[in-house]
């Protein structure tokens, strides 16, 4: 069973790291942007009516703090929305990249599961039934193999003590039984 928290928040820091910083590149930049704008606006508008109350740079001044915090605040919650995003991929890219190397050495026994609202889900329940399908498919091909290791082991006995095949039909029905052995399931 997965719980609904995880209790490493930096999972995989590259990948996390790296959605992170393009987040805030972004958005940094288009919150320079905007305020560039505005300032550019106010500008124009000042030199077009001249009707402010008010000269230019006393209003750059008042605008330039709540500007500055409301900048601040767009990157930090984008920031924070970002790391929980990549945090969320993350998971299930390192779920599934162990269960790759599980996979790898031959071990079907682990099942493969990741939270509800995680943003892999999809892909990672596609992997698992195909884990659960090849762990199937093994299981029949071992059952099969078993019962050909025992005919075989049974012709074998069949054949008189000193009959040249028989030393190689044992070996080859204790081999065919072995050969699914490697494999956990």
């Amino acid at each position: 069973m997965t719980s609904k928290k995880r209790r490493q928040f930096w999972i995989d820091p590259p990948v996390q790291a790296h959605m992170l910083l393009t987040v805030l590149v972004l958005v940094t930049a288009s919150v320079l942007l905007v305020s560039y704008s505005m300032a550019r606006g106010l500008e124009a508008a000042f030199s077009q009516s001249g009707q402010l109350f008010h000269p230019m740079g006393w209003c750059a001044q008042k605008l330039r703090l709540p500007m500055a915090l409301s900048m601040a605040v767009a990157i930090l919650a984008s920031g924070l929305v970002a790391l929980v995003w990549s945090h969320r991929f993350a998971g299930p890219l390192r779920v599934l990249a162990a269960a790759i190397e599980r996979l790898k050495d031959g071990d079907f026994s682990v099942g493969v599961r990741v939270r509800d609202n995680d943003t892999l889900k999809e892909i990672v329940d596609e992997f698992s039934q195909m884990q659960q399908a090849l762990a199937a498919k093994i299981a029949s091909a071992r059952g099969k193999a078993a019962i050909l290791g025992g005919r075989l082991a049974e012709l074998a006995a069949e054949l008189p003590e000193g009959h040249p095949a028989r030393p190689q039909l044992e070996t080859i029905s204790r081999e065919i039984k072995e050969i699914w052995t490697e494999y956990r399931l």
